[in-house]
């Protein structure tokens, strides 16, 4: 299959990329700089990158379209975020053919906060203010994409660890600078968890199945969870013993918000979220070390190329 990325050069990217090229498929990746180092790390798995800008949607919606199949996984994480996001997506769908496949990513954070009830698909959205914006895009991704006999899948990643990387590798990153973990709030919340090459397995899963034309999946919204719910006093000790910083401490709400903004309240959530429908009609199976496990693993704190 001939699939398209954008993100090809972040943290969730690379594992999609390389989980397709192991799989012997196509990939085609979008990059801003082709002589970056993890540009040159893609060639080298086999990946083919094409030069053009997220927020330019001109420099690149061409060349998607010609593909069988796009992942969409690029964010520029900033005030620009939501509208970059639509435009860029919206000009992909407007340019694939009937019958190619469109993933698109979301995130579990629009279930916000799920009384320790565990979210599934089904369950009434309460987004977190970085991404309220989110589910209206979902939405217009699966109409145009049903209007267009295109396939088009969303994945609801939970919050994605593995090799240092992620918020995992940011608060480890922090912890060193200080010599504490900070933890937003008092650690008695939760998250669901997934390990970014368990996540990749289900971005290729999901584009192969929706191109094949696979009902079940096409026009379907997933949660990638592996693990439900981990306690993040759990997370912040496993992270304190493998950095080797003095404590866990908590950081209230309030303070948090000066140095993240509204990313703060994101990590403040406390959630429980089924990743069985995945599982179920994806034929999704994790095979990586849960996260305490993974965090407790000092080797994978090491900065690694795009982490």
């Amino acid at each position: 299959m001939k699939l398209f990325m954008t993100g090809g050069t972040g943290f969730i990217g690379q594992a999609v990329a390389r989980k397709a090229i192991s799989l012997g498929h196509q990939v085609t990746a979008l990059v801003r700089e082709d002589s970056s180092a993890v540009a040159g790390a893609l060639v080298r798995l086999g990946v083919t990158l094409h030069s053009g800008d997220l927020r330019e949607p001109q420099s690149f919606a061409a060349t998607a379209g010609a593909a069988d199949g796009v992942v969409h996984v690029a964010s520029t994480n900033d005030a620009s975020a939501a509208a970059v996001d639509e435009a860029a997506a919206l000009a992909i769908l407007a340019h694939l053919r009937p019958g190619a496949a469109f993933v698109y990513t979301s995130g579990t954070w629009v279930y916000g906060n799920t009384d320790g009830e565990p979210a599934t698909e089904a369950s009434a959205l309460n987004p977190t203010p970085l991404i309220a914006w989110r589910p209206a895009v979902e939405q217009q991704v699966l109409a145009l994409a049903a209007r267009r006999s295109i396939g088009a899948v969303i994945l609801r990643p939970a919050m994605v660890y593995g090799y240092g990387g992620g918020v995992f590798g940011m608060l480890a990153g922090m912890a060193r600078q200080t010599g504490s973990v900070r933890v937003i709030g008092d650690g008695r919340n939760h998250w669901p968890a997934v390990h970014v090459d368990d996540l990749a397995a289900a971005y290729v899963s999901a584009v192969e199945r929706a191109a094949s034309g696979d009902d079940r999946v096409a026009g379907q919204i997933f949660n990638v969870v592996a693990e439900d719910a981990v306690a993040v006093a759990a997370i912040g000790e496993a992270i304190r013993v493998s950095v080797g910083a003095d404590r866990v401490e908590p950081w209230p709400l309030d303070d948090a918000r000066q140095s993240f903004g509204p990313f703060a309240d994101a990590l403040a959530l406390d959630q429980t979220v089924s990743g069985q429908h995945a599982r179920q009609v994806l034929a999704w199976k994790p095979h990586s070390l849960g996260l305490i496990a993974d965090l407790s693993v000092q080797k994978h704190f090491q900065q690694i190329d795009g982490a």
